[in-house]
């Protein structure tokens, strides 16, 4: 074997075992995303695993060193694919690459394990390598455009596009240059030593990329941490004051109309009480599930605090309002929460309130909260604004 193929050979076998033991690492005591980190850890150890194994190739014949090497290599591939689909919760389906790999198995079956069919075999791993360098390519895409957009998303897939692309030019290499069992297959001469840096640089990126991605995972969580609340699902506090400060800078400046909805629960502490808390839990998520089911996909609906619920409404005045609070109120009447053999009809009280002249931001929520506790004062369930007495029911 040739000096600087050999070392090449064990930086990259470190490499992929230093990414291994790392992703190990995250999936288990630190616990970060760790079913798509296991998946990265088997596909490093796997990639190790078919270096290792083609590295020991002799011109006997073996299917362990010739068949056993390729598909390691191809295997490890597939779980950087699907180490990647557990991370972005992608829709998963196996059989693209269950199909892949049987094709696969089946033409390296259709010729003898030995040195005189590895221009056969190299063929066949260059050409599977490049389809699952494109699928990989794709989910990646698909998981990482909703959070960074599309032009960073294609750069940081464009490794991934390399590679397939590289493998395809390995693939037309192969069939059309005399030498190429020398320069593109064997990976024992110094003639491979280009195509062996090109495996380090790889081996490099796909676990860039996969950091990546678990970096972009990870940022994900923390917004969601940060901008939803945990019970609900809904937006938080901090999110509602974020879009009523957009929306009254679109007042300030164009008089675009926006109103808010400010809602109670009623009788939410015997809820409690009689209940217990895991029932009061129950009742806010319903509670939740219904109101969000009755409103535009423009609206926003946050857990203001407590029980206390705020619909954001843009474009549209005090009369929209209402109309809005007095659906949201039947609905959330029509349907019962049912805790073991209890059951508890819920109803709210609703304050409505549309931004005017003059108004701050808080003015505005406060005059919501009054309007809500007039609706409490004059009977619970009826809908109130900020200017006229209750909607009876």
């Amino acid at each position: 074997m040739d000096i600087q193929a050999e070392i090449l050979i064990e930086v990259i076998v470190l490499l992929t075992a230093a990414c291994a033991a790392a992703w190990a690492l995250l999936a288990g005591p630190l616990r970060i995303a760790p079913k798509a980190c296991r998946q990265y850890a088997v596909a490093n150890g796997l990639l190790m695993l078919g270096l290792i194994l083609n590295a020991l190739r002799t011109e006997g014949a073996s299917y362990i060193t010739w068949f056993g090497a390729d598909l390691s290599l191809i295997a490890g591939i597939i779980m950087m694919r699907f180490g990647t689909v557990f991370l972005f919760r992608l829709p998963i389906n196996y059989k693209p690459e269950l199909l892949l790999l049987a094709v696969v198995i089946f033409a390296m079956l259709m010729v003898p394990p030995s040195v005189e069919s590895q221009h056969y075999l190299g063929i066949v791993f260059s050409l599977a390598a490049a389809l699952l360098f494109v699928r990989l390519g794709e989910s990646t895409y698909k998981g990482l455009l909703p959070s960074v957009g599309h032009n960073i998303t294609l750069l940081l897939v464009m490794p991934l596009i390399l590679a397939a692309v590289l493998f395809l030019v390995r693939l037309g290499l192969i069939m059309t240059q005399e030498d190429a069992e020398a320069r593109f297959i064997s990976i024992h001469t110094a003639e491979a030593v280009p195509m062996l840096w090109f495996y380090l640089v790889l081996s490099l990126s796909i676990n860039v990329v996969a950091m990546g991605n678990a970096l972009t995972r990870l940022v994900q969580k923390i917004r969601v941490l940060a901008d939803r609340d945990m019970l609900t699902g809904l937006w938080n506090r901090r999110s509602a004051e974020l879009r009523l400060r957009e929306l009254n800078l679109r007042w300030q400046k164009g008089r675009e109309p926006f109103a808010i909805v400010l809602l109670d629960l009623d009788h939410f502490k015997k809820i409690n009480d009689k209940l217990g808390h895991q029932a009061g839990d129950a009742a806010l998520r319903q509670a939740a599930l219904i109101l969000s089911h009755s409103l535009r996909e423009t609206d926003m609906l946050c857990r203001f605090g407590g029980e206390e619920f705020l619909v954001i409404l843009s474009g549209v005045g005090i009369k929209q309002a209402h109309l809005v609070a007095e659906k949201l109120r039947e609905s959330l009447a029509a349907t019962a929460l049912r805790w073991d053999d209890d059951e508890v009809v819920l109803s709210a009280s609703f304050g409505c309130a549309a931004m005017v002249d003059g108004m701050s931001v808080s003015q505005l929520i406060s005059a919501a909260d009054h309007a809500m506790y007039q609706a409490k004062a004059g009977g619970r369930n009826c809908v109130m604004d900020s200017a006229a007495g209750p909607l009876q029911v």
